[in-house]
């Protein structure tokens, strides 16, 4: 099934004209770019699943209370330092 997609003419412009280049470039920019995020996003999706699946997860008091033992490391070491 072939799907066909196009930005209008005034996106194609738009772009061109902020990114200093002929609309030719940027569509090629849009296109590799767009694909790049949308695998990198489909990966990320996938290996979040697989860690549901394992068992992979933390509770939302687990992850504060190692966020705020985090940040108390970061301060004491910042003023260490000092």
């Amino acid at each position: 099934m072939a799907e066909h997609a196009a930005l209008t003419k005034a996106d194609q412009a738009r772009l061109a004209r902020e990114a200093g280049c002929n609309a030719a470039d940027i569509l090629r920019d849009v296109l590799r770019d767009g694909f790049d995020y949308t695998e990198y996003k489909v990966r990320s999706v996938n290996e979040g699943l697989a860690d549901l699946s394992a068992g992979r997860t933390l509770t939302l008091d687990q992850l504060k209370s190692g966020l705020e033992r985090r940040r108390a490391e970061r301060g004491r070491t910042r003023r260490e330092a000092a």
